[in-house]
């Protein structure tokens, strides 16, 4: 699995002028560039997809760059953000302001291309060593994504988004059909490759924005943010059809790798995040109960639909 590559940076800056400096510089380098014009944009746009870099000027208005570094900081984002602080000003009493706000490092006044690309490769390094720390804190040893116990912190971030926005928010679970049966035939060194190939086809078929988790055993969770259960249900499909398609080799055998699939979105009068999980997760016994290799959703489970309402791939 490859692994973040730390070019994606947020330029926050209420001089155009200034953005496209900085845009002009960090693109021919290789970074991914997107602009704000002051700190209220910026959170937003952060919250929205998290970059690696940011880097903020210090004078804006209504939110400066101090307010910003402080807001970020309260946010639980999905990895840390290296923060780079453009002012004009040198004196030690305002260097400390600006760390202590919670930005990473300075950039003087007029900006040098050399100093900015030293110093973002030098955070680069940084940001490294902590998404090695982080991976073995929160993803899943044998598949690299997240572990449950990360979910749910990202869940809960994910819920009050939803409410906040009035976003959708949908959540997949996912089980390998008879996986017993493979460990049990090929041992477990086998089940374990499959469980690998099963994550690694489920994250490329995923958004920057979504989350992958290993539930457990032999089964995953997916979080889907701005996503109802509709396109939730679709993009079940999508991944039900590709393992349909793929086929996975243990020793001299090929064997094909199939998944039930439960779908559920927040609704308004869901009290907890908790809910929607087990939404899921009551679909995902009837997709198995059903005949497996499919896709259930929570409402098609209310209505006593399961048998029928959904599309199981391979059966056209």
């Amino acid at each position: 699995m490859m692994g973040p590559t730390f070019q994606d940076v947020l330029v926050v800056d209420d001089d155009p002028a200034m953005r496209a400096l900085l845009s002009s510089i960090l693109k021919p380098a290789g970074f991914t560039v997107r602009t704000a014009a002051d700190g209220s944009e910026a959170l937003d746009s952060v919250l929205r997809q998290c970059p690696y870099f940011v880097i903020t000027d210090w004078m804006m208005s209504p939110m400066n760059g101090i307010e910003f570094c402080r807001r970020l900081r309260q946010e639980n984002l999905p990895h840390y953000v290296h923060i780079v602080l453009l002012t004009a000003n040198t004196e030690t009493d305002e260097i400390i302001t600006g760390l202590n706000s919670g930005a990473d490092d300075f950039i003087i006044k007029p900006v040098s291309k050399g100093e900015l690309l030293a110093r973002l490769q030098a955070g680069a390094r940084v940001l490294k060593l902590e998404n090695r720390l982080s991976q073995l804190a929160h993803c899943d040893s044998l598949t690299g994504v997240l572990n449950s116990r990360t979910l749910y912190q990202f869940l809960e971030r994910e819920w009050s988004r939803a409410i906040r926005h009035a976003h959708h928010l949908s959540c997949v679970m996912i089980d390998v059909d008879f996986f017993k049966q493979t460990n049990d035939t090929y041992g477990h060194l086998a089940g374990d490759e499959l469980l690998k190939a099963l994550a690694q086809t489920i994250e490329g078929l995923c958004r920057h924005s979504d989350y992958v988790c290993r539930w457990g055993g032999d089964e995953f969770c997916v979080l889907l943010p701005e996503t109802d259960e509709q396109g939730a249900c679709a993009w079940a499909e999508r991944c039900c059809s590709a393992l349909l398609k793929s086929t996975f080799r243990a020793g001299s055998h090929k064997l094909p790798i199939t998944a039930s699939f439960g779908v559920a979105q927040r609704y308004k009068h869901m009290q907890n995040p908790e809910r929607l999980i087990h939404l899921a997760d009551q679909a995902l016994l009837l997709a198995k109960k059903a005949g497996r290799r499919r896709v259930v959703t929570a409402w098609a489970g209310c209505l006593g639909q399961a048998d029928s309402a959904m599309h199981v791939p391979g059966q056209e």
